[in-house]
């Protein structure tokens, strides 16, 4: 199978793990409004031992959908990576950073949604191995960056950031006021 083939595969791959991890994110924040809101009727009416039950299982919960929000950056990552490859070449220097990242942050999702798991390691494994090929011909392309670019780099940084911990804290605010 050409490298081509291989890096269209990965992003089918790719793709078809966030569809899956967007379900679950979406799941996973329906079931913390409802939480949210057996925990606020147990305080209403002051049972506060199934309180305290809720209020854990909602910030379980959180850490969750934390986890699984950053997962899914990175395949992001991963799939405009993917995207480059088939227009510039060169898979080992554009998915070698991504590759350990992906492990990593796949690691506790795996343990939290078993049933993901073997999706998840043929990904890893098809990544993995298009990050040790490349493309015939293809030629690694490094675009330099004066200052002024740079500062435009770091500053799109900055607000891509800001705007993933707001999306992050409007998604808890939504399940505190459920």
């Amino acid at each position: 199978m050409g490298l081509r083939v291989k890096v269209v595969e990965a992003l089918r791959k790719t793709h078809r793990t966030r569809r899956r991890l967007e379900a679950y994110l979406y799941k996973a924040k329906a079931k913390e409004r409802e939480l949210m809101e057996k925990l606020v009727e147990a305080q209403k009416n002051g049972d506060e031992l199934r309180a305290k039950v809720y209020a854990s299982e909602v910030a379980k919960l959180r850490k969750f959908v934390e986890s699984i929000a950053a997962l899914d950056v990175k395949l992001e990552h991963t799939e405009l990576k993917l995207q480059s490859v088939l227009m510039l070449g060169d898979a080992g220097a554009a998915l070698k950073p991504v590759v350990n990242e992906i492990k990593a942050l796949a690691a506790p999702v795996r343990r939290l949604l078993p049933e993901i798991e073997e999706e998840m390691n043929d990904l890893i494994e098809t990544v993995d191995e298009l990050a040790e090929e490349e493309l015939v011909g293809g030629a690694y392309v490094d675009v330099f960056l004066d200052h002024e670019a740079e500062k435009i780099l770091k500053e799109a940084q900055l607000i891509a950031q800001k705007r993933l911990e707001e999306s992050l804290a409007v998604a808890s605010e939504e399940g505190s006021k459920a």
